[in-house]
């Protein structure tokens, strides 16, 4: 890129942020609030309730792993039902669903004193959590933002950034003053007086927002070509491209879970570790907002393996070091990662694969994400039971994870060429005509 065009791409970029902020305040502000409404299924909400779950129903660190482990794979197999419903129903109606499921959800978890009930409750906040609420926001944005996706994705993950520093924290102080049960009876009441109230007031029945492509009762013209799922599993750019999507929430999930193992092996207090989680939010809201720019002008296609550099940094220095700001330098560059791992694939799959049908795609890949997440909790409580310590754990994931950079690279093109955005754009590279 000419170092001339640099500051005339920053100032497009900024003016390209402020107008969609100004256009499409509603939305994106709906996007936010399921961003932040993750963070209750999240691992390092769950990781704040460890201790104490553990002593309440008598597990060893192995015994939750499993537990957690347990939650995730199913929660994982149930999100390929979910997706296609994407495809089909207006979001008022899914937010509601699922706000509704963690409502319950954490409720269950708050009064559990049988190990399935509880069992229960955390599969219920997993699902809800970490599975639906991201999948919600990672297709209805990309579907309706078109050209401009990567920013209008950078803009809503401001939610997720500030759930990653709230939550633990709040957990913390919460669980200390009032104990974890009512921690999560907090939890479902917010989900219930906060959450579903604001997500049916942010949307009108009649913003096209809401509606996938075909479902709009206003929309007229032709469907852009899409692959469907199955033309999906019968591309070889998936499955040499998925890893990417994968590998980050499957160690990070495995790390955070045994924070406590970590924070004690480096010599840090469990306190310090938490507190870190905010430079994880800020890093994380940063990368994206700076990608985002970045992805709308060259493609999403050609920079989604080079997003795994900043991890393989963090994990470096984790393995490598003991001091103090070893921690804010791993939870930073791991939060800056998955930002912009989040955002380029989120992005990467509408460009290559078209948006018809893609909530039965991304609920595929989120599925398999979610499932991710499920092995490394349980791998790396087995490996520490029998005598491997966490730098040597860091040191195969950091083999991995360039291992993972080689396949996205050599991934190739997908013969099936699709156009990227199911709206017409105006001039600005906005959808054209919508209704606010």
């Amino acid at each position: 890129m000419n170092t001339r065009e640099t500051p005339g791409l920053i100032s497009t970029a900024l003016r390209d942020y402020f107008y969609l902020i100004r256009r499409y305040p509603r939305f994106l502000a709906f996007g936010m609030l399921h961003m932040f409404y993750s963070g209750p299924g999240e691992v390092w909400t769950v990781a704040m309730f460890v201790p104490y779950v553990c002593a309440s129903f008598g597990l060893t660190a192995g015994g939750f792993g499993l537990l957690f482990s347990a939650a995730t794979i199913i929660s994982a197999l149930c999100m390929p039902l979910f997706g296609p419903l994407l495809d089909r129903y207006n979001l008022r109606a899914i937010s509601l669903a699922v706000g509704l499921l963690m409502t319950v959800s954490g409720l269950i978890a708050a009064s559990a004193t049988w190990l399935p009930l509880m069992f229960i409750g955390l599969l219920g906040l997993r699902l809800s959590g970490q599975g639906l609420m991201n999948q919600i926001v990672g297709v209805s944005t990309t579907r309706f933002y078109g050209a401009q996706k990567g920013k209008a994705l950078a803009i809503v993950g401001l939610g997720f950034s500030i759930a990653t520093a709230v939550f633990p924290i709040a957990l913390a102080l919460l669980i200390s003053h009032f104990g974890w049960r009512n921690a999560f009876l907090v939890i479902s009441l917010s989900c219930l007086v906060v959450f579903i109230p604001a997500a049916l007031a942010l949307l009108k029945k009649t913003d096209r927002f809401q509606y996938p492509p075909g479902k709009d009762p206003d929309q007229t013209g032709s469907e852009p070509t899409s692959w469907t799922r199955k033309e999906v599993l019968r591309s070889p750019f998936f499955y040499l491209a998925l890893p990417v999507m994968l590998l980050t929430p499957c160690v990070n999930t495995g790390l955070i879970i045994h924070l406590g193992r970590i924070a004690s092996d480096k010599g840090w207090t469990m306190e310090w570790a938490a507190a870190c989680f905010v430079v994880s939010a800020v890093c994380g809201r940063l990368g994206p907002f700076l990608i985002g720019p970045v992805i709308d002008r060259f493609s999403a296609k050609r920079l989604f393996p080079y997003m795994l550099i900043p991890y393989i940094v963090g994990l470096l220095v984790l393995m490598l070091s003991t001091h103090p700001v070893a921690a804010p330098i791993w939870l930073g560059m791991s939060g800056l990662a998955w930002g912009i791992i989040f955002l380029t694939m989120s992005a990467l799959w509408a460009e290559v694969y078209g948006v018809k049908s893609l909530g039965a795609i991304t609920s595929m890949v989120f599925s398999l994400a979610v499932l991710a997440t499920a092995l490394s909790p349980a791998l790396f409580g087995w490996l520490l039971d029998h005598g491997f310590s966490i730098d040597d754990i860091l040191l195969g994931a950091i083999i991995l994870t360039v291992v993972v950079l080689i396949l996205g690279l050599l991934a190739p093109t997908p013969s099936k060429r699709v156009m990227p955005a199911a709206e017409t754009l105006d001039k600005s590279g906005c959808p054209h005509g919508q209704s606010v």
